[in-house]
This record gives C-alpha cells, structure tokens and sequence, in this order.
C-alpha cells in the first residue's frame, strides 16, 4: 500500500510507522544493550584490577614481616624492600593494641601498633606483632603466622613481638627497616607447671582469633577463653594448655610405661612402652581439690543419696557401702574425691545407665587424687554385658602419685583410667603389697583401657579385653574452668622495635 494525499502532504502508512518504529526500537535496544555490556566490563576489569592489586599488596606485606623479623635477629644490619602499597598507600601506626602475656602469676603488658592498607573495595590487610592479617568483607583470613613457636625439647613458648617505632606512612617503593632495640621480659621466663594466658586486645582481634583457631585444630585442642564478640569489645582470651587427650593414647587395655607379671596374663591386654610418658593432672587435680573441699555450693556426695543425677560433686574420702547409681540422663556428671574411693565388698558397686542420649553422649568422671580400690566390687557401665561393652562413659583421672588397686578379691572395672606420670614409680602400691602404681591381682576382670607411668599384674589367670572403640577416643578431660597444662617451664617473651620508612 502507498502513502495518501492530504492537501499535497503525503503521509506514512500505518505500516510504515511500525516499520520505522520498529528499527528505531531496535537500534535503541543494541545501543542500550551495547552500553550494558561496555559498562559492566568496565566493572569487571576494575574488580579484576583491584583483586590483582590486592593479592600483590598481601605478598609485600608477608615479605615486609619477614623482613622485619630478620632485622630483629641481626639487629646490627638495616634491611630494604621494594614496598608494594598501591595506590593508597599504608599507614603505620603505633600503640594502638595491647598483648598481655602472663604465667605462674607474672604479667607482662605490651603496648603494639600495626602497618594498614585499606583498598577501594574495602579490603584490610594489616601486620601486627609478626602476623599478616587479610579482612574482606566479613571473612577474616590469617595471611602470615604471628611468630608464637613451642619446642617440646626444652619445654619453652616464645613469642619474639615485633613493634613499630614511629607513626608514619608508607607509599610504594623502597622502604627501609632499622633496628632500634629489643626489651627482653624475663620476669615470666620461669612458669613451671603453669599455663600461658594472653590478652590480646585490637581492631584485628578476629585476625588473632583465627589464628589460634587454626593452630589448636590442628593440635587438637582448645585455646579460646573468651572470643572476640563474648566480652570486652575487641578483645581475645586464650589459655594455652586447653588440650584434648588425642586419638590413639587409649591403644590398649593396660598401657604403662613399666609393666611387671607373675604369670599367666597371655589373654591380658597389655602394652609396656619404655619411656612413655604423657602431661600429668597433678595440678589441675589438686586445684580442683582446693575450690571444692570449702565450697557450699558443692554438693557432698554424701548428700546425693543412692542415685547420682547431672552435676558436680564432691567428697573427702569414700568407701561405697551398698550400690551407687549414677544416671546421665539430664547431663553429665562430675565427682572430685579428695583422698580414696574405695569398694570393698562384692555387693559393692558403681555403675552408670542412660548414659546415651539422643545425639550426644555423657560421662561420668571421677577425679581422684590419693587412690582407687575395686577390692571385690565393680564399676561398670549399663548394660554390663561382654556382648556390649562400652567403657567411654566411665572415667577416673588421677594424679602421678594415685595408687590404683584392682583386687584381691573378685572385683571388675569397666572404664578408661588414666593417671600418668612423668617420673618414674619406686613405692609400694597402698592397696596391694606390691611395686606399681597399679596393681592387679586375683580373680579380675577389666573391659577398657588404663594409662598408667608402671603396672605389675598378680594373678594366675586374669581377664581383660580392650575395648576397640577407644583407638578414636579423645575426652575432655578439663572441667569448664579448668585446664589441662601443657609440659611447660619457660616463657621466652621480647619486645623488638624497628623503624620503618620510605627511602
């Protein structure tokens, strides 16, 4: 169809306009799509350029602690670098966070500071003390180790801080690093049997706490105190010596460093390893000990009657007269016995039922300082059957003086016992007269594992059978508010200043 006529002006047909419309709609439509894809490139390469310049920063950060600990160690020799800190450039602060380092009742306080770099997306990577710490959005990464070392040899935590001299500001290229001095903190250098606190209070509190998240995974155990978020603002407990048993110390149903026989124990199971030593309760035993004989809040085992329900309790001295039951069903429960447990007659007994709940389990844990006897009674776990054997909710501690008697009469134990000791055992067990912090002696039976620094088996024909479920067993052993020390006798603390600048 054509155009008509309208008083000589010639107008488009309807067709026409929805053809031209729809070319312009068109054209529109590939421009505005052409704009988008330019723009969102545009976006694209400067995420890309600012996560490139980013990754680069973080690796001159990383070279710059090295560098500084360097440094610190020759002290006499200024080192140099050539600093990457974008476009932005880094801010060096001073004494803008504190790290308080105390044992055996000794603090030091150490005021530090740290080296920031914040780019456009927000990124913070920041060095503190030795560490490199790497915050985006609200993930926080831990870049490069802070300089915390333990050498199991000596027995000695170091902690060499790495501290700013000046405030100042850093811009890319060559930066140099001057030792100024070091400040050794030799009164905590001596902490015996003591553990390792530190409070660290600073903007990248987070930094440190996965820090030592990280490292107690891997040592399986617990550090944290108090986290970041739980109690004063930016700030992190930690007690070091928090430890788990690992998997694997319940390998057999004897362990001891020293093992003596009679004869006949080819059905016992037993393993003597020369030299074997593992961390001792002593003190947390005997601490335990000391907050609870005085305490009114504590309930006496004595009061508790018959059948022991979820909770902590306590007691001088015991020996149990008739049967004794404790039931888990509401929770676990703990018993602090300050000088013996003793069962002495074949009615005599402690065991533990509803000790399985849906999704967890509980325990009973016995702490027990002086010693144990299961003369002719037995303690065990329901349903007390060789067919099912489960010994993991039963569990007495005990120090490296505990004497432990199984016997002389017909007596069984079902549980996990364990009371090493670094020293080594010279006395007269106190409950049968023969060398060894345990003895066994008699028609007995036992079903699970005991550790133990010596062992000396007294029977014709004894019976015992490890329970295999332990080889993955690794209890807590510390009560909440209680630590399991580390073997520790040192703390080698040192505060090492450094200027550090452009040029």
């Amino acid at each position: 169809m054509g155009s008509r006529s309208d008083g000589g002006v010639a107008i488009p047909s309807v067709r026409g306009q929805s053809t031209l419309l729809g070319l312009v709609l068109l054209i529109g439509m590939v421009a505005a799509i052409s704009v988008g894809i330019l723009l969102v490139a545009g976006d694209t390469m400067s995420s890309a350029e600012q996560q490139s310049e980013n990754e680069r920063i973080e690796q001159s950060f990383v070279e710059l602690s090295q560098q500084m600990s360097t440094v610190s160690i020759s002290r006499d020799t200024p080192r140099s670098m050539t600093f990457d800190a974008g476009d932005n450039g880094a801010i060096v602060k001073t004494n803008t966070a504190y790290i308080n380092i105390s044992g055996d009742n000794r603090t030091t306080s150490i005021p530090v500071g740290a080296i920031e770099y914040q780019g456009d997306d927000g990124t913070k990577i920041a060095f503190q003390a030795g560490g490199v710490f790497r915050e985006t959005g609200s993930e926080t990464r831990v870049v490069s180790k802070p300089p915390l070392e333990y050498d199991e040899e000596t027995s000695t935590f170091s902690f060499p801080v790495l501290k700013l001299e000046e405030d100042t500001e850093l811009t890319s290229g060559d930066v140099t690093f001057d030792y100024v001095d070091s400040t050794p903190h030799r009164n905590t250098s001596y902490v015996e049997g003591s553990t390792i606190k530190i409070n660290i209070t600073s903007e990248y509190c987070v930094g440190w706490q996965t820090y030592f998240e990280e490292e107690m995974e891997k040592a399986d155990g617990r550090a944290i105190q108090e986290a970041c978020s739980e109690g004063e603002e930016n700030t992190l407990r930690v007690e070091l010596g928090r430890m788990e048993i690992p998997e694997g110390t319940f390998e057999n149903g004897i362990v001891a460093g020293n093992v003596s026989n009679s004869s006949g124990t080819e059905d016992f199971d037993i393993t003597e390893k020369e030299g074997y030593s593992l961390p001792p309760l002593d003190d947390m035993i005997n601490q335990m000990v000391s907050d609870m004989e005085s305490n009114d809040s504590i309930t006496k085992l004595s009061d508790a009657g018959s059948t022991v329900t979820s909770g902590t309790y306590y007691t001088d001295s015991t020996t149990i007269s008739d049967e004794m039951t404790f039931d888990l069903q509401d929770g676990d429960v703990t018993l602090v016995v300050k000088d013996e447990l003793v069962l002495d007659k074949n009615k005599n007994s402690i065991h533990v039922e509803n000790w399985k709940q849906s999704g967890e389990n509980h325990s009973l844990q016995i702490y027990v300082n002086k010693g144990l006897h299961v003369n002719k009674g037995e303690m065990w776990v329901n349903p007390c059957s060789s067919d099912d054997v489960n010994s993991a909710p039963l569990q007495v501690y005990g120090t490296s003086d505990t004497h432990i008697g199984i016997g002389t009469g017909k007596a069984y134990f079902e549980g996990v016992i364990y009371a090493p000791s670094d020293k080594t055992w010279n006395e007269t067990n106190r409950y049968i007269n023969k060398e060894g912090q345990l003895v066994v002696q008699s028609n007995v039976e036992i079903d699970g594992s005991i550790i133990v620094s010596s062992a000396h088996i007294q029977s014709a024909a004894p019976e015992g059978m490890y329970d295999t479920s332990l080889e993955t067993f690794n209890p807590t052993i510390a009560p909440e508010g209680y630590v399991f020390p580390p073997r520790l006798s040192y703390v080698n603390v040192a505060e090492h200043t450094i200027k550090v600048k452009n040029g």
